[in-house]
C-alpha cells in the first residue's frame, strides 16, 4: 500500500457506504482493483491513491457525475468522528469552523479551511490537495461545498445563508442544480481564483443548537491531545507559532486560550516558552509583524483597517502604534515606500 500520503479511512469510506445502497462494496473495490483488505478499517488510513480509485469507481458504477454534491447534501457530522462531536457542541459558529481548521488533520490530509472574516462578508477558502485535481471531476469541491452549507444549516440557531460559490474547475454539466442546493439567490462563480463559500458575517455569532458546555471543554482537551500524538514533534514555540497564524483575528487570542488548545496550562506553557528563550507576547507580536508586512507587500491598496482586524487588534489606533514600532513608518508609509520601490 502507497504511505506517500495517507488520510483517515473514515472520512472516505462512510459517504461511500451511503452512496452504494445499490451496489454491493465488494463490487466497488473490484472495480477499483483495491484488494478488502486495504480499506477494512474505518479507524485506520487510506492513500491517497487509493482515494483517488475509489471515487473513480463509485461515480463510474452509481453513473452520478454530481455524486459529490448529492453526498455533501446527505452525509452528517458524525462523519467527522471526534471533531464532528467537539464543532456541534460548540458556542457559536465562529468558534465551530474555528474547530475544523485546528483540528482538522483528524479529519482529512486532502483539504484543509482557512476563514476570511470581514466587516460584512466572510470567505470560507477551502485548499484541496493538489494531488486530489488529479480526478477528472469536481467531486472533492462540490462534496466540501455542499457539506459545508448542509452542516451549517443543520448545526446553527438561526436561518443560515450563503452569498456566493467560487470553485476554481468550469461549470460542469449540471451546474443548474447548484440552486436547488445552495439556494436560489447564491451566485455562482466557475474558473474562480478560489474554491470559496462566502455569507455574511453575522452568521459567524449564531449560537448552535447543541452547544455543551461541559462536553465542549472535555472534548477540546482530548482532540488536543489526540492531534498532540499523531502530529510531528515540534519544539513548543513552533506549536504556538503555527496556532497564533491559524487563528490570527480571533476575538480572545491570548496566552491561556493558545495553552487550551495545546491542551496545557498557562503556566506550564509561559514555562516551555521560556526554556525556548521567548514568550507568547514576543512570539505574538512576530507573527502579526510578518503578517503585516505580507499583507502590505501583497495588496499594496490595501485597507489599514482591514489589516488591523486580521491581526485581532480591537482599535486601529493600537495597530498604528505597534507597526511604526516594528518598521519606524506608518502603514500608509510603508506602502508609499514599496510603491516607489516597485515602480
Amino acid at each position: 500500500m502507497p504511505h506517500e500520503h495517507l488520510t483517515p479511512a473514515h472520512v472516505i469510506l462512510m459517504p461511500l457506504y451511503m452512496a452504494l445502497d445499490d451496489i454491493d462494496f465488494d463490487e466497488l473495490l473490484e472495480h477499483a482493483g483495491i484488494p478488502a483488505s486495504r480499506v477494512d478499517d474505518l479507524d485506520g488510513a487510506i492513500s491517497l491513491d487509493d482515494v483517488l480509485k475509489l471515487i473513480e469507481s463509485a461515480l463510474a458504477l452509481t453513473g452520478d457525475p454530481a455524486l459529490g454534491l448529492h453526498l455533501g447534501q446527505e452525509i452528517g457530522i458524525e462523519i467527522l468522528d471526534l471533531v464532528g462531536t467537539l464543532v456541534a457542541s460548540a458556542p457559536d459558529f465562529r468558534t465551530a469552523l474555528q474547530l475544523v481548521t485546528e483540528y482538522s488533520p483528524l479529519v482529512s490530509t486532502l483539504s484543509r479551511i482557512e476563514l476570511h472574516e470581514g466587516p460584512e462578508h466572510s470567505r470560507l477558502v477551502i485548499h484541496l490537495n493538489d494531488d486530489v485535481r488529479r480526478l477528472d471531476s469536481p467531486f472533492f469541491e462540490e462534496f466540501c461545498g455542499a457539506a459545508f452549507f448542509c452542516l451549517s444549516r443543520r448545526l446553527v440557531d438561526g436561518s443560515f445563508t450563503i452569498r456566493a460559490l467560487s470553485c476554481r474547475r468550469p461549470a460542469p454539466a449540471w451546474s443548474a442544480e447548484y440552486p436547488q442546493v445552495f439556494g436560489d439567490d447564491v451566485e455562482i462563480h466557475c474558473n474562480a481564483d478560489e474554491d470559496s463559500v462566502t455569507f455574511d458575517s453575522y452568521l459567524l455569532d449564531l449560537p448552535l443548537k447543541r452547544h455543551s458546555p461541559g462536553l465542549y471543554q472535555q472534548l477540546r482537551l482530548q482532540a488536543a491531545r489526540r492531534l498532540a500524538s499523531m502530529a510531528p514533534q515540534e519544539n513548543v514555540s513552533g506549536s504556538v507559532r503555527r496556532l497564533i497564524d491559524d487563528n490570527m483575528g480571533e476575538r480572545l487570542l491570548d496566552l491561556p486560550s493558545i495553552a487550551e488548545r495545546m491542551g496545557l496550562t498557562p503556566r506550564t506553557l509561559q514555562r516551555h516558552l521560556k526554556a525556548e528563550g521567548t514568550s507568547f507576547q514576543a512570539l505574538y507580536d512576530e507573527r502579526r509583524r510578518e503578517r503585516a508586512r505580507s499583507y502590505l507587500l501583497e495588496q499594496p491598496d490595501g485597507d489599514i483597517e482591514t489589516l488591523a482586524a486580521i491581526l485581532g487588534y480591537s482599535e486601529p489606533a493600537n495597530f498604528y502604534r505597534a507597526f511604526r514600532s516594528w518598521f519606524g513608518v506608518t502603514p500608509r508609509e510603508f506602502q508609499r515606500r514599496y510603491e516607489a520601490a516597485a515602480r
